[in-house]
């Protein structure tokens, strides 16, 4: 029986996409367009404290930050469901949202306890390293070494 593969990919966004600062972290940009690229579809989870609306949560991106590349339904800010990550509810909520199995579904964080809980409801993830030293512009090929090493087992 070979594995499933990967068809969803989740982002976090501070410290995994962009900069405390409204900067993107090298590599970021170029990831998100390689990944749709590839076909696969996009989402976001993350935690936005008691910001009351997407507006309020852009003004803390960078400008030229654009919400469609994501799909809206896969669009999960914690400021909107009122539970956090860690909290495996928020991750059970982004697979379910999906359509697609938990093993289809891969979440993108510098955070080893949300990778941790992602992979708690049966989703992949990936630690990506945390600035100065982020491994973004690699994440992609990294993630198509694995599905063609999926696709041999």
């Amino acid at each position: 029986m070979t594995a499933a593969a990967i068809s969803v990919v989740f982002f976090d966004l501070g410290g995994t996409l962009v900069t405390p600062a409204r900067k993107w972290l090298p590599g970021a940009k170029q990831l998100l367009h390689g990944v749709k690229k590839a076909g696969l579809r996009t989402g976001i989870i993350s935690n936005t404290a008691e910001l009351s609306s997407r507006a309020e949560i852009l003004k803390l991106l960078p400008p030229d930050f654009d919400l469609s590349v994501f799909e809206t339904i896969l669009t999960l800010f914690s400021s909107e469901l009122h539970f956090e990550k860690p909290h495996s509810a928020i991750f059970a909520d982004a697979v379910m949202r999906t359509g697609r199995l938990a093993k289809e579904c891969l979440y993108c964080s510098e955070d080893i306890v949300e990778c941790l809980m992602a992979q708690e409801v049966g989703m992949r993830s990936i630690r990506v390293q945390s600035p100065p030293n982020n491994d973004l512009s690699g994440l992609l090929q990294t993630m198509q070494q694995f599905q063609a090493l999926r696709a041999l087992s």
